[in-house]
């Protein structure tokens, strides 16, 4: 019983801190859209490399500031209805 308790504990905090870690990039990714490098707050931030997978596949994109150094890769997904198909 203790093992399954213990378990339970450990897969709730695993989910939690995968729920934060995601929070934390979008909020990152928000600043980055708007032109904002998310560590030194300099309108510096450029887009390195982009890579698409498809029509309706993710796209990796690395986006890196000219000020600070700072680099982190994203990877978007793209559907049909965001007009990643041409449609």
């Amino acid at each position: 019983m203790y093992i399954f308790i213990i378990a339970l504990v450990v897969a709730a905090l695993g989910a939690l801190t995968y729920y934060l870690y995601i929070k934390e990039k979008g909020e990152k990714l928000s600043k980055i859209e708007r032109g904002i490098c998310p560590e030194c707050e300099s309108p510096t931030i450029t887009l390195k490399r982009s890579k698409s997978g498809g029509c309706s596949g993710t796209s990796s994109m690395i986006y890196y500031c000219e000020s600070c150094g700072y680099e982190e890769e994203f990877n978007v997904e793209k559907g049909c209805g965001s007009g990643g198909c041409g449609l």
